[in-house]
């Protein structure tokens, strides 16, 4: 849209130059009507000036819009206590630590338990103790 209205202010002052009376006593119709298309273009000229600083203006309030939005976004993540969520993040790493820590000695000592039983109640009373070193030696 704008290229067009462009192009035709072009066409217009071609034809307004173009148009030059090659004669110094031209008639004062030929003047005023030239002036007038002179007018007429530059008042085109003013509005099309007039359409792109608006749209200048526009752009320019969406930029400082989408500035604050940023600005704004960015104190909401800096506000953010990053070192407090690291330090509760070690401390929980060092609890599941802890835990299975305490899981597997409760297992050693789950087998450990069933070894003595098994080795008192069930090898001892049958004596496969010596069964298995007289066959072994």
């Amino acid at each position: 849209r704008i290229q067009n209205a462009n192009k035709a202010e072009q066409r217009n002052r071609q034809s307004l130059f173009s148009n030059r009376p090659t004669n110094s006593k031209s008639s004062n119709s030929t003047t005023a009507s030239e002036a007038q298309k002179i007018q007429k273009s530059l008042m085109k000229t003013q509005h099309l000036l007039k359409n792109e600083l608006d749209r200048v203006s526009n752009i320019s309030h969406a930029i400082e819009e989408d500035e604050n939005v940023l600005q704004q976004t960015m104190d909401h993540h800096k506000s953010l206590n990053t070192k407090q969520a690291q330090k509760a993040l070690t401390s929980l790493q060092r609890a599941q630590q802890h835990e299975q820590r305490v899981l597997y000695a409760s297992i050693s000592f789950f087998f450990a338990v069933v070894f003595y039983v098994m080795w008192s109640r069930v090898l001892v009373k049958f004596d496969f103790v010596s069964v298995l070193l007289d066959w072994m030696l």
